[in-house]
């Protein structure tokens, strides 16, 4: 998969996340792995369609999920993963996404994205029918695997 796709998804995510209260987004490691992510317990699937379709993954474990709900929810204690944390969590998703498709659009290559869907419980989750660019990011201490697959012809 070509940089130029993989690098606004990057981009979005770094600019995104200190704008709703982090104060820490580094980059880790960037792996390639084959069509399914191995869930660590809650994951968001974005599909993307137009001229090649595929999804992205944010994939987390439960207590990442909280610690993200909770700064989004302007520091609420969360203590389970209810429907508002669920919602907190896909809002900032949909932010990251939609910044990425939008520099997508500007480079030519058109981009059009589904809702996110959450997902709880171990599994695994369908990136896409090929190899895939899985991105490690660190929120304050909390790792996130960013999962970033288009399907192959």
């Amino acid at each position: 998969m070509d940089a130029k796709f993989i690098n606004p998804f990057l981009s979005a995510f770094i600019g995104v996340v200190p704008k709703v209260g982090f104060t820490n987004v580094v980059r880790g490691k960037i792996f390639t792995k084959e069509q399914f992510v191995d869930s660590l317990g809650v994951s968001i699937q974005v599909g993307m369609s137009s001229q090649s379709d595929g999804n992205i993954i944010f994939n987390m474990t439960e207590q990442t999920a909280k610690t993200i709900s909770s700064v989004m929810l302007r520091r609420v204690t969360v203590d389970t993963i209810d429907e508002m944390a669920e919602s907190a969590i896909c809002e900032l998703v949909n932010m990251i996404v939609s910044h990425a498709s939008t520099s997508l659009n500007q480079i030519g290559f058109t981009v059009k994205i589904n809702p996110p869907s959450f997902l709880q419980g171990n599994g695994k989750v369908a990136v896409c029918n090929s190899t895939y660019i899985a991105v490690e990011m660190i929120v304050d201490n909390c790792p996130v695997e960013m999962a970033i697959g288009l399907n192959a012809g």
